[in-house]
Parts: structure tokens; sequence; C-alpha cells
């Protein structure tokens, strides 16, 4: 994943925090599915190192993870191996979903996704049911093209999305994306209008959205990310917010590398409480970025 830097939260931000924790109450159901743990894992070869891939899901487990974005090669010949990873991932009480995706997907002719999702099927048929993945999760990051104009870019965007969620549902599967939090003004054509928000192409048409809500404070999370917090209480779509572990070069406000594991965790409870406390009807959860900087950051104990 890129990263965009953006204005750290002010000096009210203690005042925003109280402010966001109290808009999702307000937007509260009856009822909230169970609060999900994530973890983005990229190193797709693990599937075909099973001691290592143990050894990595210990880690997990320890730390409580229950979910799994999983980045690999879905060729048939490596579709074994995968499987297996799955089984054993249930097997230590975590779910599994298929990550992949690429800017290029969103332009007009392009297969990218076609094809990808054609091997994601063909996997999902031949698997038995705790070797099957539970969603496919796209990564797809239109702000990384620097050749289409901001206007464009966000409408191939949306219009990809659509399609493509029409047919992951048609095929009865799930999907997610993983987004950044700074979406709120972002305008496409949609049905009837011409400036609907994008944030609403998202969240009719799709299962999850995963925010890259990254920030170093529990307060900073949920500011970032209260507008998506507060659609998804209102409507069917879960809501995860993501949390940077590596060293990014991309400023400290962004990553919980300086602070430290114990300190990323503290703030990450605070998070979750205040998920909960939205009871958001679809389920709402956390999630680390990523395996390999975050096993990196527990290594080293707390503070930089």
């Amino acid at each position: 994943m890129k990263y965009m830097r953006c204005d750290r939260v002010g000096v009210a931000s203690k005042v925003l925090y109280a402010a966001v924790f109290l808009a999702v109450c307000l937007f509260a159901g009856v009822a909230s599915a169970q609060t999900t743990k994530g973890v983005w894992w990229w190193r797709g070869e693990d599937a075909a190192n099973p001691d290592e891939a143990a050894r990595r899901m210990e880690f997990l487990k320890k730390h409580s993870v229950t979910e799994i974005y999983f980045c690999t090669d879905l060729k048939e010949e490596r579709q074994a191996d995968v499987r297996r990873f799955v089984k054993a991932a249930r097997g230590h009480g975590m779910r599994v979903a298929y990550l992949n995706g690429d800017v290029s997907w969103i332009k007009p002719g392009n297969r990218g996704f076609a094809e990808t999702f054609a091997r994601y099927l063909a996997y999902q048929k031949a698997a038995a049911p705790d070797e099957k993945f539970y969603a496919i999760h796209l990564d797809v990051e239109p702000h990384q093209d620097g050749k289409l104009s901001d206007a464009r870019k966000w409408q191939l965007y949306a219009d990809f999305v659509l399609r493509a969620a029409a047919d992951v549902h048609a095929a009865g599967e799930k999907i997610e994306w993983d987004i950044p939090f700074w979406l709120d003004d972002k305008k496409v054509a949609y049905g009837d209008r011409e400036d609907a928000p994008l944030l609403d192409v998202l969240t009719d048409s799709s299962d999850c959205i995963a925010l890259m809500s990254y920030r170093d404070s529990a307060e900073a999370m949920l500011d970032v990310s209260k507008t998506e917090i507060a659609m998804a209480a209102k409507g069917k779509i879960r809501v995860v917010l993501g949390a940077e572990t590596g060293e990014t070069g991309e400023g400290s406000i962004v990553t919980f590398f300086e602070e430290g594991a114990a300190k990323m965790d503290a703030e990450l409870a605070k998070v979750t409480a205040a998920l909960e406390a939205a009871k958001v009807p679809a389920g709402a959860g956390i999630a680390i970025h990523h395996l390999g900087s975050w096993e990196k950051l527990v290594g080293k104990g707390a503070g930089k």
C-alpha cells in the first residue's frame, strides 16, 4: 500500500475524539456483529512453507487475530498449498480473504480483474468448505496513477467498483475494499446524480470497507474515519479501521513504528471500544498493516 500524507489532527483533537465517539453511538443499531481483528499478509510464498506459515499463525493467534487478508498466487499449480494454508488458519480460529489488486484494473478494457476473479472462482469451486476464502479483498488505489486527471481516475474507479461488485455478488461471493480515509470529498456520476459521493458507491455495493486510517492514536484514527463509521452504522456494510506498523517515510503520524507495540495495543483497544459502542449492524473491526512489520515492531519492544 502507498500512503497520502495529510496534516496532523489539530489541538482540538481530544474534543473531536469525544465528538466522534458520540457520533458513532448516535447511529447505533439494535445489535452488531462480532468485532474482528485482521492483518494484511503480503508474503504469498508462505503458503508453500507450512512451518513458516504455522509459526506466523501462532504469532497471530497470540495477538487475537480473527481474519487474514492473504495475497498469493492462485495459479492451478499453487492451489493445493493455498488450500492447506487456509485450512490451517481456520484451525487457528482465523478466516482468510483473498487479497489482490492493481490500479491498472480500473482502465477500460483491462482484463486484470476478470482473470484474477476467474482464478478465484476456480479455487473456490475446488476447495473444501474449510479451505475456502470468506471474501475477495481488493487493494486498488487510483491515487497511485499519476497520468489520469483526478476526476477521471475516481470516475473510472467508481465504475470499476460497481462492475466488480456485481460480478462477485452474482457468483455468490463477498467483496471487500481497502480505501484511504480521505475519500469524503470525492464526487462521481452515480445513478441519476452527477456529483454523488464516491463513498456512496462503495457503501451501496460492497460488503466491507477497510480504511487505511493510518494515524498513531485512537482519537486520530477515529477522527479521520468518522464519516465511514457513521455510514456503516446506518447501512449494511462492515467497516474495518487499519493501523500502520512500518517505517513508511510518510511521516511519524501515520504509523505506530515510533510508539511501539504496547502503545499500539492500548490505542487499538480504545478504537475497538468505540466501534463496539457504534453497534454497526454488519460488524466492525480493526486491522494491522502488515504482518511482517508488525512482527518486527513486537520484536523491538516499546518505543523506537
